[in-house]
């Protein structure tokens, strides 16, 4: 593999942990604001976090 290609791939690869992190750290902040159970899992399904909270994600409805 050339070496740009690697360092692309390295940086690539840095960038998705970067950005799991920052999702863990934003449900973990909306886990700690929210009154109960009901009212996280609502407000990490309006962020788009419920994945990497663990919960399940219900596929978006086709617009036709």
């Amino acid at each position: 593999m050339p070496a740009k290609s690697l360092r692309t791939s390295e940086s690539h690869t840095l960038e998705l942990a970067a950005h799991a992190h920052a999702q863990q750290m934003a449900t973990r902040v909306v886990a700690s604001r929210s009154t109960d159970v009901e009212d996280c899992r609502e407000l990490l399904g309006m962020l788009g976090l419920s994945g990497s909270a663990g919960l399940p994600v219900a596929e978006s409805p086709v617009r036709r």
